[in-house]
This record gives structure tokens, C-alpha cells and sequence, in this order.
């Protein structure tokens, strides 16, 4: 936070260049690995243990078949097998278990993380001012940030712990592969003949992933700011006799959006539909090189038995490996826009170190007793400016106001609609950076107006009340400890009394 000039408050970076997206995808896996290291490496231990079972099981098939063909050449009965595969099954079914409670933990807490900074740049923004500008060169909608705060962590944490499965089953995929080899050196590498031409597929794919992925996202964000923006603007849409518009409108964002999430997800299933079809290719290769090795004796039926059950998690792997190159671009776009949300940042923001309380007892919630430091004497406001930046040259906003406020007194401040009120009250706030001018409270300057001027030394009643779904008592409250503060005497100042009795549950009510 800096000064500008001899303004008093906070300034913003407003250079579109420092805000940019310049970390590549992986940087921020790397970031975000590290936050939640404990989940994370439980997660992929577990994993590679569930991953592994499937070497494991491989080699129990290859014993029963060839028990019963008698080319088994250790001792060991149809019970012995029996148990093995009991035991196999127990193994996977803990593993899995213990990875999906790893990866929920760790997904999770990384999402929370995510939209903890998200949400903490906003509210760190000025109050005029809080949410990003768009490509069209206005400011998102809350419908556009919701969006992003849900879809686009969700999205990077998907191709974050896709990440987990492919290390576990490389790590299989490896031991199948030296276990395969030692069997059928043709037959292995016949299995795998598919993988080069899926990664360069997917590869050659990417570009249009990524084009695909924007639209969708973009056309989205759309539809889900319209639908807020509806609900909050009923009143002057019903006024303004708009309905009919409205719907129109809507229906032709969602036709746009029904297009591009069409295209977005043919394209991502075609690359899933190469990769699933190694599979079946992959058979065919077996029952190919594997045909001359039987009549010769050079191959088993236990030896069959394993190739096949490696073959899922093998070509499952290949399928992967597709994928993820895919989730790696799709990514790539949601770090934008999270970026974007930043404002100016420094790059790297959204998944920046920070506490977030998923377990245990929430942190205590600040709280400042009021005290005669926080009383107010004198306020004086000095050359106080605040312009409104405008394409076409043209002025709007306040400029060199000056004032003083003694205690007891009443100021009135009056002007046409467009004149400077607002504007004038949210850069004493600090809602808007001043860009000059000095504030003066009891004598003493004041040099952060939006971190000064709150209770207990000042408070603040919107012209439009915002109500958050909780009880009256909670939107009263605002987080305050409700036993060290008066409730009472401030529903008797706002003269509540009647109204707050007269409801069905007083001040719980919803």
C-alpha cells in the first residue's frame, strides 16, 4: 500500500501489466502443494498403495491360471491363492478409502485457501471499487465472481490432484512394465504403441482446449451475472417494464453459452474418447503378439491372464496422461481470471501462505472497545479531490473541498444527482483513494481513511440496506461479541423496538 502524493489513504496499482498472468500452471500446483503438504503426500501414498495392489492382483491371477494348467512351479493351493485375493481386496479397499479422505481434505483446504484471497483482495480494494475490470472495460459482475471463485478453484484444484492418480500409477504402471517385460518383451511394447500418438493428439489439441475453455467460462460468467443482477434489480426491472427484454436478453447469453460449452465438451471428450479407446486397442495388440507365443510355449495362460490385468490400470495411465495434459490448459485459463480478480497484485496471489480454519475452534473475532480516543471533537477535511477517471476528458467527482465538523454541531451537505455527494462521502470513508487533500481528526491526520474511519470511531448507514441471510440479530451485529456490546440501546436508538417485537421470533428472526 502506498500513498499518492499528498493524498491521504490508500492507492492501488492501476498498471494492467502488473497484473497479468505470468506463472505458469505449474508454479502454482507447486504453491499450493507445499500449503497442504501432509494431505497431499498422504493422498498420493495411499494411492500409489491402491495403484500398486493391481501389480499385486496381477500376479495372483497369473499363479491361479497357471495352478490349473500345472505350469505353476511354486507350492501353492487353490486356499492359498484364495486368501491372497482376500488380501488384495482388503488392501485396496482400505487404500482407497484412506485416498479419497487425503484427497477431500487436501482439495478442500486448497479451494478454501484460493477463495480466502480472492475474496481478502476484494475487501482490501476501495469500497467504490472492489471488483475487477473486465476485457469490455467495465467491472465484473458479483454473478462473474461468484463464478470464479467457485468454477475456476474448482477447476484448478481437478487438474491438481489428477496429478496424485498419475504418480501413483506411474509408479505401477513401471513395475508392470519391468514384470511385463521380463514375460514378453514384443507383447509389452505392442500394448504400448498407443501412448505416443494420444500425448501428441492431446498436444496438437491444446491450443483449441484452451480457446474452447475461455468461451465457455467467459459465457458463463455471463449468464451467472445476469441471473444476480436480475434478482438484484427486480424492483427497477418491474418499474421499468422490462420483463419481456430481460428474458429475451437472457435466453440469448444462454444460447450463446449452450454453443460454447457444446464445443468445450465434444472437444474435451473426443481426447477422452482416443484415450479410452487405447484400451480396446491395446486387447487386440495382446491377442495379436501373444497368439505366435502360445503355440511356440512361450506364453501362458497365467501369463494372459496377468497382460490383461494390467492392461486397465497401463492404458487407464495413457488415458491420463491425455487428460492431464488437457486439465494442465484448462487450468492455465481459470489462473487467469484468478488472476485477473487480483487486481494488481503480485502475480501468484491467489494461492499465497495464509491461515484458513477448516478443523477445530474458529480464531477470535476483533474486537475494539470504544474509548475516549475514539471520541470525536473535531474533524477537519483540507482540499479534499477525488476525479473520476473518463475516456472522454470530461470531469465528474469532487475536487479541492474543504470543511469542518464540531461535535454537536450539524452539517448539511446538498447538490443535484451527479454532483459530487456520494463520491465526496466515500473518499472521506476511504471507499475511493483521495488522489489529494488531507483529513484532520481531534488535530491529528488522519493517513488511511478506510482503516481509520471505523467503528468504534465511526459508523456508517448505506442509502440501500444490505441484508445477509442470517438472523436480525446477526446483521446487527456484524461479528461483534453480542455480551460486551449494548444490543439493546442500539435497537432503542434505531427506535426497532416495536417493529423487532412484532416479529415471529423478535430479533432471531430470518
Amino acid at each position: 500500500m502506498t500513498t499518492n502524493g499528498n493524498a491521504q489513504g490508500t492507492s492501488f496499482p492501476t498498471d494492467k501489466a502488473s497484473s497479468q498472468f505470468i506463472l505458469k500452471p505449474y508454479r502454482y500446483f507447486v504453491r499450493i502443494i507445499r500449503y497442504s503438504l501432509k494431505y497431499f503426500a498422504l493422498d498420493v501414498s495411499t494411492a500409489t498403495v491402491f495403484w500398486l495392489s493391481h501389480t499385486v492382483v496381477g500376479l495372483i491371477m497369473r499363479a491361479f491360471f497357471n495352478y490349473l494348467t500345472g505350469e505353476l512351479k511354486i507350492n501353492l493351493s487353490v486356499g492359498g491363492i484364495a486368501g491372497l485375493q482376500l488380501g488384495y481386496a482388503l488392501l485396496a479397499s482400505v487404500s482407497m478409502a484412506a485416498a479419497i479422505l487425503a484427497n477431500t481434505a487436501f482439495r478442500y483446504q486448497s479451494m478454501a485457501l484460493m477463495i480466502r484471497n480472492l475474496f481478502a483482495r476484494i475487501l482490501e480494494m476501495p469500497g467504490g471499487k472492489p471488483l475487477p475490470i473486465g476485457k469490455d472495460g467495465k467491472s465484473m459482475s458479483s454473478g462473474q465472481v461468484v463464478s470464479t471463485l467457485r468454477d475456476d478453484t474448482n477447476e484448478m484444484m481437478s487438474a491438481i490432484t489428477l496429478v496424485e492418480d498419475v504418480t501413483g500409477m506411474g509408479i505401477s504402471a513401471l513395475i508392470s512394465l519391468v514384470i511385463m517385460a521380463r514375460i514378453n518383451l514384443l507383447v509389452t511394447v505392442g500394448t504400448f504403441l498407443p501412448l505416443g500418438l494420444i500425448i501428441f493428439v492431446a498436444h496438437r489439441l491444446g491450443p483449441l482446449v484452451e480457446r474452447y475453455r475461455r468461451a465457455s467460462r467467459e459465457s458463463t460468467s455471463q449468464v451467472t451475472g445476469v441471473i444476480a443482477d436480475m434478482f438484484n434489480g427486480t424492483q427497477a426491472i418491474k418499474v421499468a417494464n422490462a420483463e419481456e427484454r430481460i428474458i429475451a436478453y437472457f435466453r440469448q447469453l444462454n444460447d450463446k453459452r449452450r454453443t460454447s460449452m457444446i464445443r468445450d465438451r465434444v472437444l474435451t471428450q473426443l481426447v477422452e474418447a482416443l484415450s479410452w479407446g487405447t484400451m480396446d486397442l491395446g486387447v487386440g495388440l495382446i491377442l495379436l503378439f501373444s497368439a505366435g507365443a502360445f503355440f511356440a510355449g512361450d506364453f501362458t495362460v497365467g501369463d494372459f491372464a496377468l497382460f490383461t490385468s494390467y492392461l486397465w490400470p497401463i492404458t487407464e495411465l495413457m488415458r491420463m496422461a491425455g487428460r492431464t495434459i488437457t486439465l494442465y490448459k484448462q487450468a492455465g485459463i481459470s489462473l487467469e481470471r484468478m488472476e485477473q480478480m487480483m487486481q494488481g497484485a503480485e502475480p501468484g496471489g491467489p494461492v499465497a501462505s495464509n491461515p484458513v480454519y477448516m478443523f477445530g475452534e474458529f480464531p477470535e473475532l476483533p474486537y475494539t472497545p470504544k474509548t475516549a480516543d475514539h471520541r470525536l471533537e473535531h474533524l477537519k477535511v483540507s482540499r479534499l479531490t477525488y476525479q473520476y477517471p473518463a475516456p472522454d476528458n470530461s470531469v465528474s467527482g469532487v475536487n479541492d473541498i474543504s470543511f469542518e465538523l464540531n461535535r454537536g454541531s450539524l452539517i448539511a451537505i446538498t447538490g443535484r444527482i451527479g454532483s459530487g455527494k456520494t463520491t465526496l462521502l466515500k473518499a472521506l470513508l476511504g471507499l475511493l483513494p483521495a488522489q489529494s487533500g488531507s483529513i484532520f481528526w481531534n488535530g491529528d491526520p488522519v493517513t488511511d481513511p478506510a482503516i481509520f474511519f471505523v467503528p468504534p470511531r465511526c459508523a456508517y448507514t448505506g442509502q440501500v440496506p444490505r441484508l445477509f441471510s442470517e438472523t436480525l440479530r446477526e446483521n446487527i451485529l456484524l461479528g461483534l461479541p453480542e455480551d460486551r456490546v449494548d444490543l439493546n440501546q442500539a435497537v432503542r436508538l434505531a427506535v426497532f423496538e416495536k417493529d423487532g417485537a412484532d416479529m415471529e421470533a423478535g430479533l432471531d428472526t430470518l
